[in-house]
């Protein structure tokens, strides 16, 4: 007969097994042990831990229930239930242990990381940080603890918190490609070029198959640049790390999950970046030929008298591409369409639901783009319209695919895409250059009309600007109320001399959620203009309702440089406020001249950067009487193209058209 001694002895044996990873030795010695001494915590512990580690957790969990039952005031027999219960996919009830075992033991820091890692799992990044912070302040400083508290930041979008986690991770763990990966993400994010390359050549030599890495050094590329100088130098270093990936390719299973990047920040540098973007398409077909699969309706016979429209994006809801858009997919004639709204998953709010409610049928896409592909293709669609292809990887990526016989986009994000299955952009005649087809890999269909229906704003209350920054009445702003990633060099020294020809001006900008990015400009605008910097004031995000109050209260609105403001242009002009603008080669610079086209105006386009400043300082010092005659002129030209149902009438002509195959010839 044994006794209690020999259970101790068995128990001290099976631990012994498991520190070995012998897990069915542990478990049989564990089972003696009880069978000896039934009231053994190690040995039933043990008993539950052993298959567990061993990869069956449905024979561990009768045995971690018995262990909470048993000793219901130990914390890490929780512990022990919650691992079970998180293997067996029951996460909430895996957070509800974990949290007994924090609440009697929370100098425990691994129990905090276990707990932190459940809520992560659980899409709740906010509980997590706290949960990583305390296992990292009570021992478990581990590379695990450092990544999962980087991770939950990341997912927050709180990137410059993810920042100094992260590189610890990274620094314990060289050899880790998660922890590398995201740091290399976050230092991109915040504008380091050089130390993101530095993570990704690491990866690229310790993380083989390579593939994804060389693509990602080869496109990688940050919101904000710091000079003329590292924009050309990065450009040319693209130039050639795409060649070499394209000469040479490697595949990559899943271009989304794996690289899940896009050429966006490149359309803002003020070149053009045509051939990049057809050679990024390039990279990802030879690397993936899978993403241009074809769906097999679109070669049979179209049936139904009616066009089934499919609009695709992630971004059909209160943002500028659902802005920009509900008002086509709400006036479409339904005699002649049927729309079909398809997009991943996502928040909802009152746009979103605009677009659910006029649409006849609503597909939720899952985030796998091969699976992507196989769902837009169950739709049966005739025509597919993607809104902004590049703003967003999952989109990108699909539209790869030939899945209707007609794929189109437009100006949601004003740069060629690259992807031979795209066939046709939509502009206006009034944006595009001479011979701007150079500029499209798509056949350039250029409008009468702006292609976006977009509702007039409701005029806001008065916004008293000037109270709200703290300036005098003498002071005068010239605000550009863009997004800090649209400011180029050039754009600073426009700004440097608006300052200098005018003492009175206050130049405000809307400072970015990343501090890094608010940073990397002040110091920018301070190389150029080191006499003036002072005067420019970077205003904390407001309200829409604020921001449209703005609008107005402004002396003088300020169009970007390379790249200016779309759906901004149409809230200013939906305010009734002129903008001063200087169209470039490219339409991504000329949207607001464009409109101004539209209204049959010219009053605000200037020629070169010298009318520029000119203009923003006849603007800023404009009268009451100018004031208001030149808010009546915009009032009354922006009437052709807001809310204007011409703008849908020939849109549903040019889907006609496309699909018939009857575009008149040069379009």
């Amino acid at each position: 007969m044994t006794s209690p001694a020999d259970a101790a002895a068995l128990a001290a044996q099976a631990m012994q097994a498991i520190q070995a990873r012998q897990w069915d030795l542990a478990e049989r010695l564990a089972g003696q042990a009880l069978s000896a001494n039934p009231q053994s915590y190690e040995a039933r512990q043990i008993r539950a831990l052993a298959p567990f580690y061993a990869g069956r957790p449905a024979d561990a969990m009768p045995h971690a229930e018995a262990l909470v039952s048993r000793f219901p005031t130990d914390p890490f027999a929780h512990s022990t239930f919650g691992l079970v219960l998180n293997a067996l996919g029951r996460t909430e009830q895996a957070i509800k242990a974990f949290r007994r075992t924090v609440t009697m033991a929370p100098q425990h820091g691994i129990s905090w990381l276990n707990l932190g890692q459940l809520y992560l799992a659980a899409g709740r990044p906010g509980d997590a940080v706290p949960c990583f912070e305390k296992a990292l302040a009570h021992g478990a400083a581990t590379p695990e603890a450092f990544l999962g508290l980087a991770n939950a930041n990341a997912r927050l979008d709180r990137v410059e918190a993810a920042l100094p986690a992260i590189r610890e991770a990274a620094r314990l763990a060289p050899e880790w490609a998660e922890a590398s990966n995201l740091a290399a993400s976050c230092e991109l994010e915040v504008g380091d070029l050089a130390a993101s390359i530095d993570h990704m050549r690491r990866l690229e030599a310790s993380a083989p198959p390579p593939a994804r890495w060389r693509l990602l050094q080869s496109i990688a590329w940050p919101p904000m640049m710091d000079s003329r100088e590292q924009i050309a130098a990065r450009v040319a270093e693209v130039h050639a790390g795409l060649d070499d990936f394209i000469a040479r390719p490697q595949p990559i299973a899943d271009p989304l999950r794996e690289v899940g990047a896009t050429g966006f920040y490149m359309a803002y540098q003020g070149y053009d970046d045509t051939a990049l973007q057809e050679k990024i398409a390039r990279a990802y077909r030879l690397a993936c030929p899978a993403l241009e699969w074809r769906a097999p309706h679109v070669d049979a016979p179209r049936r139904g008298a009616r066009i089934r429209i499919g609009i695709v994006s992630r971004h059909l809801n209160n943002h500028t591409i659902g802005k920009l858009n509900i008002g086509i997919a709400q006036k479409l004639d339904r005699e002649r369409f049927e729309v079909v709204v398809l997009r991943p998953p996502g928040p909802g709010d009152f746009l979103s639901g605009a677009f659910d409610e006029c649409a006849g049928r609503v597909v939720s896409l899952p985030l796998e783009v091969f699976a992507a592909q196989r769902a837009v293709a169950d739709a049966g669609l005739d025509a597919i319209f993607y809104p902004d292809i590049g703003m967003d990887p999952f989109t990108y990526f699909l539209a790869f695919a030939r899945l209707a016989r007609v794929q189109f986009t437009t100006w949601g994000h004003p740069v060629t895409t690259g992807i031979p299955n795209m066939d046709h952009f939509l502009s206006t005649r009034h944006a595009e250059p001479e011979g701007a087809q150079r500029f499209y890999s798509e056949r350039l269909v250029a409008l009468e009309n702006p292609p976006s229906f977009y509702y007039r704003p409701r005029p806001p209350q008065p916004f008293d600007l000037r109270a709200h920054l703290g300036l005098g009445a003498s002071d005068r702003i010239y605000a550009s109320m863009q997004t800090l990633y649209k400011m180029h060099p050039d754009f600073d020294d426009a700004l440097v001399r608006i300052l200098r020809a005018d003492g009175s001006a206050r130049v405000v900008l809307i400072a970015a959620r990343r501090e890094g990015w608010n940073a990397k400009l002040r110091e920018r605008i301070a190389r150029a203009g080191p006499d003036v910097a002072d005067r420019v004031i970077f205003m904390p995000p407001v309200s829409l309702p604020e921001y449209l109050g703005a609008l107005r209260a402004a002396d003088a609105l300020l169009d970007t440089f390379h790249f200016g403001g779309g759906c901004s242009s149409y809230e200013s002009f939906g305010m009734s406020v002129p903008v001063v603008t200087l169209p470039g080669e490219r339409m991504r610079s000329r949207i607001t001249a464009g409109l101004y086209g539209r209204m049959g105006q010219s009053r605000w386009i200037a020629r070169d950067a010298a009318d520029f400043v000119r203009l923003a300082h006849e603007m800023a010092h404009g009268d009451a009487a100018g004031r208001s005659r030149w808010m009546e002129e915009i009032d009354e030209g922006a009437a052709r193209f807001l809310e204007d149902e011409g703008v849908v009438r020939e849109y549903e002509d040019f889907v006609e058209a496309a699909l018939e195959g009857k575009l008149p010839r040069g379009e």
